[in-house]
């Protein structure tokens, strides 16, 4: 198949999935999503097997089915993040940028990873190889956006690549090894209900609350200029109950931390409830990924037209596969730093260019 044609079959897959609302205020359409890659896997003969962890669907293709054993794995998610609006669902081209919820984060991806799998697929039916010996396998989850416990989380244990490489982050001149760690807290804060017009009589719980984020914000200089340091944000917040002449006798706070391996989180967490009044409440404590080193990810680098290899802030499911000491990385196309925003978009020249990238890469691990 020529060229011109493999790049419109990818952007028309593309499209075809952004039309899917993923997202998980409708589970269907999670299901359904998956539903359209099997599908999709089923028509192009490719055998895959799909996993329901915890009502959530994931899609695995594994050339050896009986070891699970492969060279390297691609993965990326076909859930995205709330649109709002409907058209958001609706795919839109404008010059060089394909629009649309997922286009960036992370539909392409899916669609990329497809299509240079059944191309590897033909390549080693006409050489008169098994298709057992093809050097990729593919991982598809439906709950990345939320945390990815059933997806990556349960999946990782089904599979033994010697590499990953999970097309969701990064950027053209960036294959990511290192990712921030996951903190998120919650701070409960009691104090004495009075009438408002004797607050002298009450405590304010929410004046509880502000002294002990004062408090935290002690733990959280920034040390860098390049943010590689630990990171604290108060996101949700809230105080009484509901009336509003009534000093508030409750009140709590949610943060969201981002650490380094520099740090320890459970010491962390101690210093932070040493340092409190409120009761302090552990919701979620993920690793830091760390990619490690790997002949596959020099290869990557000597494909990548010179990408650097260095650290991104926010959080993916590569430390789902790292954490059970497999090397990887994170590496994808150009969207203009546009995930969950209403101008989602990706440059449709920079997918083109990563999957050729990308088949050059698997061409050179045969």
């Amino acid at each position: 198949m020529a060229e011109k044609q493999l790049h419109e079959e990818l952007l028309h897959l593309t499209e075809e999935l952004i039309r899917i609302p993923s997202t998980h205020s409708r589970p269907q359409e999670i299901h359904n999503c998956a539903d359209f890659i099997g599908k999709w896997l089923k028509g192009h003969g490719l055998a895959y097997r799909k996993n329901i962890s915890g009502g959530i669907p994931t899609i695995l293709v594994v050339p050896d089915s009986e070891t699970a054993s492969v060279p390297v794995l691609f993965m990326s998610h076909f859930d995205v993040v709330e649109g709002g609006d409907e058209d958001l669902f609706v795919p839109r081209i404008d010059g060089d940028r394909l629009y649309g919820r997922g286009a960036i984060d992370d539909k392409y991806g899916v669609a990329l990873s497809l299509l240079l799998y059944r191309q590897l697929y033909r390549k080693y039916l006409s050489l008169g190889r098994s298709p057992t010996e093809i050097p990729l396998a593919l991982m598809f989850t439906g709950d990345e956006e939320i945390g990815g416990e059933h997806g990556a989380g349960h999946a990782a244990h089904q599979i033994s690549p010697q590499f990953f490489l999970a097309i969701d982050g990064g950027r053209p001149d960036l294959i990511v090894t290192r990712e921030k760690g996951i903190l998120q807290l919650e701070l409960t804060a009691h104090g004495t209900a009075a009438h408002a017009a004797r607050p002298w009589l009450g405590h304010s719980a929410f004046d509880i609350l502000t002294a002990d984020y004062y408090r935290m914000q002690e733990l959280f200089a920034e040390t860098s200029s390049d943010h590689w340091h630990r990171t604290m944000v108060l996101s949700k917040c809230h105080a009484g109950n509901g009336s509003t002449n009534i000093v508030p006798e409750k009140a709590t706070a949610f943060f969201d931390i981002r650490y380094t391996e520099k740090d320890n989180a459970q010491e962390l967490v101690a210093a932070i409830r040493t340092m409190v009044d409120s009761t302090v409440t552990v919701h979620a404590l993920e690793p830091v990924f760390e990619g490690g080193t790997s002949p596959y990810l020099d290869l990557l680098v000597s494909v990548s037209d010179g990408a650097a290899v260095g650290f991104e802030h926010g959080a993916s499911d590569a430390r789902y596969l790292s954490q059970r000491g497999i090397p990887g990385a994170i590496w994808g196309a150009d969207g203009g730093m546009s995930q969950h925003s209403r101008n989602e978009h990706i440059v449709i020249s920079s997918m083109f260019k990563m999957y050729d990238q990308l088949e050059g890469y698997l061409n050179r691990i045969q």
